[in-house]
Formats: structure tokens, C-alpha cells, sequence
């Protein structure tokens, strides 16, 4: 991984923001971090990676802040991946591409009517993805802060959740806590769904917590009305998408990992939407992670 530039946030204090390129993906990626507050000298921490930093980051520097003035969390490294700014085209298609675990042109091709752009990109690239941060990018932050580089808990929400599970069952030990908000497991006809079934006869129990979580409005009925006027343009499998018993399946699927190393529990917060849910997502999932909750 090349750092292209490192330069302080003007706005967020303790924060930096660093623009690499990563030795498999050929993109200019942008990574915004946030030291703690309050570190003791020769002390390291752990870090949060999350996805899509044009939507998480804020949230998620607030949420680890306050909770560590508070003692519901302890001093944590937030890092939160995106894209730069004036991307061509845009995070919202760029992340199709590094989030998705498996290519799948059906949806490739309905991505204009449910984006309001003309452009389309490629998909299934989350295998270089998880490489990028498991093997580039985590040992550039212990290399730069006084972070434990083995105390890492993946998060991301939507396209960001499907990725953090798929991570999961593809490398079960790279990360000890996963976060996974709204996961669209629906994804190529469940392709993640199946990667979990056999992940959990092939695979022995990995060291690690998970927490899985949806809102109460991800539901049929909601999700048909949202997208009613295009949904004869979408992949069948998106359009029957029941997301919240998705998430259950996968809880199950992996229930032969259950035990001393492993746990994974799965959570409906009430009255919260696919697009409301992140800030109790990040303050309930990471307190539940990290035993304060």
C-alpha cells in the first residue's frame, strides 16, 4: 500500500486523513482516522475499521468519543474507508465493487434506476477489498499509531454489512469483533448464505464476537413501496428480499461455531429503518462487543 498523502482534518481534532493506493485494487482510496482522546502513555488500543466513510465516519468518531468519556467503550482508533471526494464516478458506485463478495451482472445492470446515474460498475471485488485492509492497510496503522493491530473490529452497514460477514466466513480470524448492520445478504440469489454453510463445517471456531442487527421497518412491505416504481428492473432476488430473516439464517448457519471461542447474536431495534439505523447500531453494537452492554 502506497500513502499518497497525509494531511490533519481541519474540522475533527486528533483526526487525519490519509489517501493510499492499495497494491491490488487499482483506486485511490480514502482513509479518514481518529485518534482517542485519552490514551495512557505506553498504552496501545484497539481500532474500529468501517466501511463507506461518506456515511459512517461522523457517526462513528461521535459514538466511540462519547462512549469512552463515559466508560461504555474503551479508548478505540476509529478508521472509516471511502473514496476521494471528487470521485468519477461517485462512492455510491465504487462501492458496489468493493463490497460485493461475488460478481453478479443482473444487478450490475439495474444499478442506474435505483442510483439516478448512467453509469454502471463492476461488482465482486470484496475478496481484494478484505485484503487490502486485512493485510495492507491494518499493519499501516500499527505501523503509524499505538494501536493493538490483533484488537480490530470490522463494521459496515448495508453493502457494508454483506461484506463484513462475508469477511467472516472467508477469513474467520482476521478480525476479533464484526459489526454487521442491515446486511444485504440477499445478494446473488444468498451467495454469502452459502459461503456460511460451508464456512461452518470447513472452518473450526474462530476467536471472535459477532453482532448482527436490522431495523424493525427493513421489511417486505416497506422495501416494496420504496422501490415500487422500478421494481420490475430489479433482480428477482432483490425483489423477494426479506432481509431481517436473513440475518436469522445466517445465525444459524454458523450455530456449529457456537461455543467458548466463538458467539453471534442477532437483534431487531424497533422503529428504526434501513436508512435511520446506524447510530444505534454503532452505540448498541459496539457496547455489545466490547461487554458494556
Amino acid at each position: 500500500m502506497l500513502i499518497v498523502s497525509r494531511h490533519k482534518d481541519s474540522l475533527v481534532a486528533g483526526s487525519e486523513v490519509w489517501m493510499v493506493k492499495p497494491e491490488h485494487i487499482d483506486d485511490i482510496l480514502r482513509i479518514c482516522i481518529t485518534s482517542p482522546r485519552y490514551l495512557p502513555e505506553g498504552k496501545r488500543c484497539g481500532a474500529v475499521i468501517a466501511t463507506d466513510a461518506e456515511l459512517s465516519a461522523g457517526a462513528l468518531i461521535s459514538t466511540i468519543r462519547s462512549c469512552a468519556v463515559g466508560l461504555d467503550l474503551p479508548p478505540l482508533l476509529a478508521v472509516s474507508i471511502g473514496y476521494p471526494l471528487d470521485a468519477a464516478p461517485p462512492f455510491v458506485l465504487r462501492r458496489n465493487r468493493d463490497l460485493t463478495p461475488t460478481a453478479w451482472p443482473a444487478f450490475a445492470s439495474a444499478t442506474p434506476c435505483l442510483t439516478g446515474l448512467s453509469e454502471t460498475f463492476a461488482t465482486g471485488e470484496g475478496e481484494a477489498f478484505l485484503a487490502f485492509i486485512d493485510e495492507e492497510l491494518r499493519p499501516a496503522l500499527a505501523e503509524h499509531f499505538p494501536i493493538d493491530p490483533d484488537d480490530v473490529t470490522l463494521t459496515g452497514q448495508s453493502f457494508g454489512g454483506l461484506f463484513v460477514l462475508s469477511a467472516l466466513v472467508r477469513r474467520p480470524n482476521a478480525f476479533r469483533r464484526y459489526l454487521a448492520v442491515s446486511p444485504s445478504l440477499w445478494w446473488d440469489d444468498g451467495a454469502v448464505l452459502r459461503m456460511a454453510e460451508r464456512a461452518a463445517v470447513t472452518f473450526p471456531a474462530p476467536s471472535a464476537t459477532v453482532y448482527m442487527c436490522i431495523g424493525e421497518l427493513e421489511n417486505k412491505a416497506r422495501f416494496g413501496a420504496q422501490f415500487a416504481a422500478v421494481k420490475s428492473q430489479l433482480p428477482s432476488a432483490m425483489q423477494k428480499a426479506d432481509m431481517m430473516g436473513d440475518m436469522f439464517v445466517m445465525q444459524r448457519l454458523l450455530q456449529p461455531w457456537v461455543g467458548t471461542q466463538f458467539s453471534i447474536e442477532a437483534h431487531v431495534f424497533p422503529e428504526e429503518s434501513h436508512e435511520s439505523i446506524m447510530g444505534a447500531a454503532l452505540s448498541r453494537g459496539l457496547r455489545r462487543l466490547y461487554g458494556n452492554l
